[in-house]
């Protein structure tokens, strides 16, 4: 991050108030921007709203951003996957991110997942740019809440193996 601010004099770090709070302020060689949720953010031409995310799908900083003038989630570690496939895709991204969650468990999965994540089912997205995975155009409010209906239902079978 500093390298990048180092090549780029009038770049700035943005991130959640508490992801800048918590570590960005402590990091950054220069002050970081905080986003409030729901704070759109100019970069002309395009407009990005951050969105907080608690916990969703990691640390309490967690946040997303949505792109507004092409409707694009960037969807951070959400939706992860493995192995190599194409950078467009109209596949199903549901199953391959259950399947890597089975093998990292690298979401926290809290009762407040499920609801995040249909949350951002309601902003109705164009697109979900996936970080480890492909860009993905489809039924993207489905997918999202297949994946908040897959969180939760793993909320559950941990639940329920830690009470058996």
């Amino acid at each position: 991050m500093n390298e990048w601010l180092a090549a780029a004099p009038r770049a700035e770090v943005v991130h959640g108030i508490l992801g800048v709070a918590v570590s960005l302020n402590d990091l950054a060689d220069r002050p970081p921007r905080a986003l409030a949720d729901g704070e759109t953010l100019e970069l002309g031409g395009r407009r990005v709203r951050w969105i907080d995310t608690s916990h969703v799908p990691h640390g309490w900083e967690s946040g997303l951003l949505f792109e507004e003038t092409t409707g694009t989630l960037l969807c951070g570690d959400l939706f992860t996957s493995t192995g190599h496939g194409p950078a467009l895709t109209e596949t199903d991204p549901v199953g391959p991110a259950l399947a890597a969650e089975a093998v990292f468990h690298a979401t926290a999965l809290t009762p407040g997942t499920g609801p995040a994540v249909r949350a951002l089912a309601d902003l109705r997205p164009e697109a979900l740019a996936l970080m480890h995975g492909p860009v993905f155009r489809g039924d993207t409010t489905a997918a999202l809440t297949e994946l908040a209906d897959g969180y939760d239902r793993l909320l559950d079978e941990a639940l329920a193996a830690r009470a058996g």
